[in-house]
């Protein structure tokens, strides 16, 4: 399995949009606790009158023991997102991949939380940043759709 570079899966557009609506719930609860987690340190160093980027903030978040919690929580929901084949490659922004196969190369079809369903993909190396829309088959000149 050397070429799926240890992907558990390859999908389909199909397949990674059958994936969406359960996926979604999870992702939400996801971002939900990074927002706590925000919160939680904003509110530990107005207590501590510390600014955000302190040192000494980490010792506070420990003493009130509210953020180790949260950030199992987010290692919990990444795993069940993990556990579908698919990658958590921005956690905080809701983005999903799932690994794919098109013309003999692994790329990840793309989905961001919000959006309707797989509208883009991109090669590995190039990250969101290099999202492409899905496009036609019938237009070879200006790219193919990913399968």
């Amino acid at each position: 399995m050397g070429s799926t570079q240890g992907f558990t899966r390859l999908f389909t557009v199909e397949e990674a949009n059958a994936l969406i609506p359960g996926l979604r719930p999870v992702v939400e609860e996801l971002l939900g606790t990074f927002r706590e987690i925000r919160a939680e340190i904003e509110e530990a160093a107005g207590q501590a009158k510390l600014p955000l980027g302190s040192p000494e903030l980490g010792k506070h978040l420990e003493e009130r023991a509210v953020a180790p919690r949260l950030f199992d929580k987010v290692k919990r929901l990444i795993e069940r997102i993990h556990s579908n084949g698919c990658l958590v490659n921005g956690p905080e922004a809701g983005l999903i991949d799932f690994p794919c196969l098109f013309n003999n190369e692994i790329v990840f079809l793309c989905w961001k939380y919000g959006e309707p369903g797989i509208g883009y993909w991109h090669r590995i190396p190039d990250g969101f940043a290099g999202r492409q829309p899905l496009l036609d088959l019938s237009s070879p000149e200006e790219g193919a759709r990913v399968h």
